[in-house]
């Protein structure tokens, strides 16, 4: 399961969404940057790290890519909420959620997950 950021204030969705899932279930954060902060990532990943809980930090990965693209590739309109994807080995997206984790999206994502 990936759950793509686009706003540093979407983290308590963030956290809400792997609250809300079993411990076993595997989770990358993804907040999403434009390229144009490639330059600067060295100081926002060691922001990041810093106020990233020490477990929390093997599944965080930032990604410095066109958002616009993202956004397209998941149907997505704007960067107002988190997107959480899962997705096949092969990239197939199963399931697509949107924003704080409600209980029918939260159940799609673990039957999703469950399946695999």
């Amino acid at each position: 399961m990936v759950i793509l950021a686009f706003r540093q204030r979407q983290q308590r969705d963030v956290d809400a969404w792997v609250a809300a899932l079993d411990d076993d279930m595997p989770v990358v954060e993804v907040p999403m940057l434009g390229r144009k902060w490639r330059r600067v990532r060295g100081w926002i990943e060691g922001g990041m790290a810093r106020g990233t809980p020490a477990a929390a930090r093997a599944r965080v990965w930032c990604a410095y890519a066109p958002v616009s693209s993202v956004l397209d590739a998941v149907g997505q309109r704007g960067t107002g909420q988190v997107a959480v994807l899962v997705a096949e080995r092969g990239g197939h997206v199963r399931v697509v959620a949107r924003g704080a984790p409600a209980p029918a999206a939260v159940g799609a994502v673990k039957a999703a997950l469950r399946a695999g």
